[in-house]
């Protein structure tokens, strides 16, 4: 099934189950705080750059460029409000093709990683 994925989806989304270990994250920051930390976070990783932000929406729009042919996938990144801090909601999605090879799971995956040095799990 894997194989089959890779040739023929081209998203990764927290919310759809396309990929087990692609879940919503939680992470124990203020949730007024979560834009502004995640955008700086963002702005240090090669190939990402902010878009968009809305902190009144609790949203960020990113984009991540491939390493080789400089493909452009778009993150969207929904931020949700707990008790000991937010939920992150993400979705990446590849603007050309049918299948992404894997890259949309890899670009949630880099975020993830970043995310959780810097803010903590």
């Amino acid at each position: 099934m894997g194989l089959i994925r890779w040739f023929t989806q081209n998203i990764a989304d927290t919310d759809t189950n396309t990929h087990a270990d692609v879940v919503p994250q939680r992470y124990p920051i203020a949730a007024s705080d979560a834009i502004d930390r995640i955008r700086a976070i963002v702005q240090t990783l090669p190939r990402w750059q902010v878009v968009e932000s809305a902190a009144e929406a609790g949203t960020l729009r990113l984009t991540r460029r491939t390493r080789t042919l400089r493909f452009v996938d778009d993150i969207t990144l929904r931020i949700v409000p707990t008790e000991s801090g937010i939920e992150l909601h993400a979705r990446s999605q590849s603007r050309l093709g049918k299948g992404d090879l894997g890259q949309n799971r890899r670009n949630l995956l880099e975020l993830f990683a970043a995310l959780r040095r810097d803010l903590g799990a």
